[in-house]
């Protein structure tokens, strides 16, 4: 595990924070916000908890159908974000072995 810390403004902060979380070698385990957390103009100082990743580029996204069927879809370098509760959005390449 590594620990970064990050300074700055909110407005700053926030977009860096998400983009490190969309990294396909990073995967951040967990974050601590100081300051009064991350709203307003007052600088915020951000601990994160991640893990490097770098060997790790094929992840396996599992899909569960309304019949209760998995459906497995393996992507390199997934992208994965939420953008709202419960909504996600998945970005990678796939490829297809009996191409």
């Amino acid at each position: 595990m590594i620990t970064v810390q990050i300074e700055g403004q909110p407005n700053q902060v926030k977009p860096f924070l998400d983009d490190l979380q969309r990294h396909p070698t990073i995967e951040l385990l967990h974050h601590e916000v100081k300051n009064k957390g991350m709203t307003g103009q007052v600088d915020v100082q951000v601990t994160c908890y991640v893990k490097h990743l770098p060997k790790h580029r094929l992840k396996v996204v599992q899909l569960v159908t309304e019949e209760g069927a998995e459906i497995h879809i393996p992507f390199l370098d997934l992208v994965n974000v939420e953008i709202e509760e419960g909504k996600k959005v998945f970005a990678g390449r796939v490829f297809d072995v009996f191409a």
